[in-house]
């Protein structure tokens, strides 16, 4: 996405997306992006819930991709926040009410009123009114802060994590308000127990339906599909006292979780429906990979047939959990005056509760080019160092420190809590790769499940075990690849990793080996 050249001033701008301009589909795009609503109500709901008398300023601040955020001044000098969401960023009602329930059990803001009903609202719009996050964003200060410092903002992110990896529910979806799915169960129904025994009763939160986006993404949210059971929470903690609080009911499963998963994809493809971020004349044109429905269907079909016997071994990372999983620098505010302090992280909108080894990754603040270390050991400068020249050696001491933070950040989740760090180091193994990428077939990853699924085939009866006659499987395995269905999947592996398009424009553009993978990275991940 460019730097866009639309007016960021007047009334209209309020409503539209004034951060970027799109190469392609860019009526879409701002389509998707775009929220009428009246300004004058909007501010009169605000000054109201915070009990001012008027607004003096309001600010369009940075906005996402999925939202409207305004900061708005009152003639008192409090400032809070508003929140409308944009078609594209959920479900209508479920998206908004699933966000305050989340905010409010964890808890993170304040919010002081919302409406997920349009039609109930005189604004016009879903919105949410709430405190605005003390503290500067970690992306102002990051790259002045020492390593002490980094490291210690790196000890609370992980100590969050932790806490909300020990809130193991034992549903999958979304958090609500019972109030709002009202199928759901009685209103005084079992909650959680305590640490001493007792059962507790509640009328408030409950899991319904999933929220997570790539339920609802690329018109999916018109599909018939199962996005989760509607049944009341079974697990809580209280993130406040660190104290753990866990019930068992028998229900959905992981199994369940991850068939649904593939079960979407099924209906996706059925459907028609195409990933539609990338431009057609750079993929799926001639000599380049061609997707069809014909090969996304038997990749899906054939992964359901071994789905229950390749998912992680340790069933401990099975576990539900809510997670925030876009924990990039602008989600994080710290204390201007103490910047290695936390003060609260934002965004926790279509958070959902599913899987924690579907949940787990690095923090996005984290990232960095170049590759994972093998090893959680100190990891030592270029041993040619001296020999390079100043940009080459500045490149160089970068990487060291960003591998530095990636290994200090596993051995903090190590010494924080081994279920998390296991989870995050299987995420290269076959079993947790094959659980993960069915989700990912509408993006063309079936040229990536299928050779997966022909490693589960050779690596069958290790997974399965052997069976009493000391030689074959246990169970047979389901997974019979032809000659030739073999040769078309590996060709179409080749083409899906670098299609002869992507390579003719890498050669056009690319002036060295370090442009060429900056802009291979860009075209693989545009989203």
């Amino acid at each position: 996405m460019n730097e866009g050249t639309d007016p960021k001033h007047g009334l209209e701008a309020l409503n539209k997306f004034t951060s970027g301009r799109w190469l392609w589909n860019e009526k879409r795009q701002l389509a998707y992006r775009y929220v009428k609503f009246d300004l004058s109500a909007l501010l009169q709901i605000a000054s109201s819930a915070v009990g001012s008398k008027s607004c003096t300023q309001v600010l369009k601040i940075s906005e996402g991709q999925y939202n409207k955020v305004f900061q708005i001044t009152m003639d008192d000098g409090h400032e809070i926040i508003a929140k409308l969401p944009n078609p594209n960023a959920g479900r209508p009602h479920f998206t908004t009410v699933s966000e305050v329930a989340t905010m409010d059990f964890l808890p993170v803001l304040r919010v002081y009123t919302w409406s997920s009903r349009t039609s109930e609202n005189p604004l016009g719009a879903e919105y949410i009114i709430m405190e605005k996050q003390a503290g500067v964003v970690l992306t102002d200060v990051w790259d002045s802060l020492k390593g002490r410092q980094k490291a210690q903002v790196l000890d609370q992110i992980v100590d969050i994590q932790r806490r909300l990896a020990g809130a193991r529910i034992a549903r999958f979806g979304s958090l609500y308000y019972v109030i709002d799915i009202p199928d759901n169960a009685g209103p005084d129904s079992s909650l959680y127990f305590d640490l001493a025994g007792n059962e507790l009763r509640s009328k408030r939160f409950c899991i319904g339906p999933t929220n997570h986006r790539s339920f609802f993404d690329f018109g999916r949210g018109e599909l018939d599909i199962d996005r989760g059971p509607c049944m009341l929470i079974t697990a809580f903690c209280d993130l406040s006292s660190n104290l753990l609080i866990r019930i068992q009911y028998p229900g959905s499963t992981v199994t369940e979780v991850i068939a649904a998963i593939a079960e979407k994809e099924i209906a996706t493809a059925k459907a028609g429906i195409r990933y539609l971020l990338m431009p057609e004349g750079l993929f799926h044109g001639p000599r380049q990979y061609q997707p069809s429905i014909s090969k996304k269907l038997p990749a899906l079909e054939n992964y359901l047939k071994v789905a229950p016997h390749v998912m992680p071994e340790n069933q401990a990372t099975h576990a539900s959990v809510i997670w925030h999983g876009d924990l990039h620098s602008q989600n994080i505010f710290v204390n201007p005056e103490e910047p290695s302090q936390i003060l609260g992280i934002i965004d926790w909108q279509s958070s959902s509760v599913h899987p924690l080894f579907m949940q787990v990754g690095r923090p996005a603040f984290l990232d960095y080019n170049g590759p994972v270390p093998k090893d959680l050991g100190k990891i030592p400068l270029p041993s040619n160092i001296d020999q390079m020249d100043a940009d080459e050696q500045r490149k160089g001491r970068e990487l060291q420190r960003a591998q530095t933070l990636h290994n200090l950040y596993l051995v903090r989740c190590l010494q924080a809590d081994e279920t998390v760090f296991q989870a995050l180091q299987n995420q290269s193994t076959l079993r947790h790769q094959v659980s993960v990428v069915p989700g990912l077939v509408l993006m063309d990853y079936e040229p990536l499940l299928n050779s997966l699924l022909r490693d589960v085939q050779k690596e069958w009866a290790q997974i399965v075990g052997i069976g009493d006659d000391g030689s074959s499987p246990r169970t047979p395995c389901p997974l019979q690849f032809s000659a030739e269905e073999v040769q078309q999947q590996e060709e179409d592996g080749e083409l899906r990793e670098l299609d002869e398009g992507v390579q003719r424009f890498l050669e056009r553009e690319a002036k060295n080996d370090d442009e060429r993978r900056e802009w291979l990275d860009a075209l693989t991940s545009v989203d």
